[in-house]
């Protein structure tokens, strides 16, 4: 049986910190003799040391010509260390990293660590990085790390790309930057990063326009992180940007559209408002008709305005009864409005707007508005997925139910019920009208 060498022999301390280690270790002599072997190696391998030392080592691992075996030669007659990582071939489904290191003159150790977890985690890192570098090239993300102090940036080649520039030809320095961002939105985005850094911000959004070199205007949006120091000294901004300029443009197409047939709708009511002048012979109908009929146009128009401000999506019902009820709101304080934020459908917008319309003009002319004294509280309320509104009327003359049912009480107890999807009671109660109009919220 081989000797074990003097350098490990003679060091007791060596031996026991190789024994209390967890990675496996063990140690072959010049002649390929096995003269170490710790706990961990009898654990790993499954073997007690008294059954191994002295044996020849490739007795037990023939294979010379693979990997491990090349590692353990150049180790031994170059005096070179090696590694390798590899699925363990006693534990499957285990991963190793093996270590092979000279030992001076005396031979060579190997240490044996099972790195399972790490490597996992390691692949699940890269399969996260390949994922995101997928999407960030896919979606054409500028990426970029800001170091505040120095004024130095580092740019992915998506940023520079988005910039119109080459690989690798952003100068790195904030500087550089600033060339290309438009004289106009320059001030505001240095002020508004200013700002953020200066009330603590952990993040922002943001929006500019760059010119690129070749001449071309582009619209870029984007958010950042702010990372700062502990005395809250700012140290690095981190972010990320996108060409928005597409949707932009869209945008401003949609707006101009909008506007166009907001435009043309205004003169469509005109043409109808002079057709009427001309059709309603003032022999044959009374000029309080003609004037209802030019309120419910004018009406229909202020309900079509507040849409176009919001591109025709959906229309707040405060701007939709505000503009409804301004031809009658003296500010006295005998009018009140109140409810909760909701954004009604166009064509509910449309139909609350004519109701509101009706209920002013017959307040003003029977109801509470025709007196001093009369108030008018208009509320509303959400329950679920059902919108409930409520106008009152007080202070105004007695109210009894009408002989006959007219055009406006009609419209708000047919029409506007159809077009909200929901119901319209209007009770005459002595002290005052009162309308009740349930409707469904769009979902």
């Amino acid at each position: 049986m081989s000797k074990v060498p003097p350098n490990l022999r003679a060091d007791a301390r060596l031996a026991a910190v190789l024994e209390s280690i967890s990675d496996v270790y063990y140690a072959v002599d010049r002649d390929w003799r096995i003269v170490l072997f710790n706990r961990s190696a009898e654990e790993f391998f499954g073997l007690e040391r008294d059954a191994i030392l002295g044996r020849e080592f490739w007795e037990l691992y023939p294979d010379r010509e693979g990997e491990f075996g090349r590692l353990l030669k150049a180790a031994m007659d170059e005096r070179r260390a090696g590694r390798l990582t590899a699925p363990s071939a006693l534990r499957p489904g285990r991963t190793v990293e093996v270590r092979v290191a000279p030992l001076a003159d005396e031979g060579v150790g190997v240490s044996i660590d099972d790195i399972t977890e790490r490597a996992q985690a390691e692949r699940a890192m890269r399969r996260s990085q390949q994922r995101l570098d997928m999407a960030v090239e896919a979606h054409g993300i500028g990426i970029f790390d800001w170091h505040i102090p120095s004024g130095k940036i580092v740019w992915n080649r998506e940023e520079e790309a988005l910039f119109g520039l080459p690989e690798g030809g952003f100068g790195g320095d904030i500087s550089d930057w600033r060339k290309q961002v438009l004289e106009e939105d320059l001030g505001r985005m240095e002020a508004e990063m200013s700002a953020a850094m200066a009330a603590r911000q952990e993040t922002m959004n943001f929006g500019f326009r760059i010119r690129r070199p070749d001449g071309a205007i582009r619209w870029v949006e984007g958010a950042a992180r702010f990372l700062y120091l502990p005395d809250g000294t700012p140290h690095r901004m981190v972010g990320t940007n996108m060409d928005v300029t597409a949707r932009k443009t869209a945008d401003q197409h949609q707006r101009l559209l909008i506007n166009e047939l907001n435009h043309r709708v205004k003169n469509t009511l005109a043409i109808v408002q002079g057709i009427a002048w001309q059709s309603f012979r003032p022999s044959e109908v009374a000029r309080e008709a003609v004037e209802a009929f030019e309120g419910r146009l004018a009406a229909l128009s202020a309900a079509h305005d507040v849409l176009t401000q919001q591109s025709w999506e959906a229309a707040p019902i405060g701007q939709i009864v505000a503009r409804a009820l301004a031809p009658h709101h003296a500010g006295d304080g005998r009018l009140s409005v109140d409810g909760p934020p909701v954004d009604l459908e166009p064509k509910s917008a449309v139909a609350l707007g004519l109701a509101m319309h009706e209920l002013a003009t017959n307040a003003v002319k029977y109801g509470a508005l025709s007196t001093p004294e009369g108030r008018i509280e208009v509320r509303w309320a959400i329950d679920g997925a059902r919108l409930e509104l409520t106008w009152r009327e007080t202070g105004g003359p007695p109210v009894a139910r009408p002989a006959r049912r007219g055009f406006g009480a009609r419209l708000l107890e047919q029409g506007l019920a159809e077009e909200l999807g929901g119901a319209v009671r209007l009770d005459f109660r002595p002290e005052g009208l009162v309308c009740v109009v349930e409707a469904a919220l769009e979902s």
